[in-house]
């Protein structure tokens, strides 16, 4: 998967990729601490908010969970 973009809203971020089947993924985390080892474990669990076929497409939902 390829790295399209990443947002942010406080405690909030977002990460949007690009499959290799083509269609785009919008992935939420919620960050409850800054220690690397939290980091890592909220990285791997992650929501996934959308799969979409258009990238504005996953864009506005990632903004609406996210509250931008």
């Amino acid at each position: 998967m390829f790295l399209v973009e990443e947002r942010r809203n406080g405690q909030r971020r977002a990460e949007i990729y690009m499959r290799p089947d083509g269609l785009f993924e919008g992935r939420i985390y919620r960050q409850t601490s800054e220690s690397a080892t939290d980091a890592i474990r909220a990285k791997e669990g992650f929501e996934i908010c959308g799969v979409t076929e258009t990238l504005p497409r996953v864009e506005t939902l990632v903004d609406e969970e996210l509250g931008l």
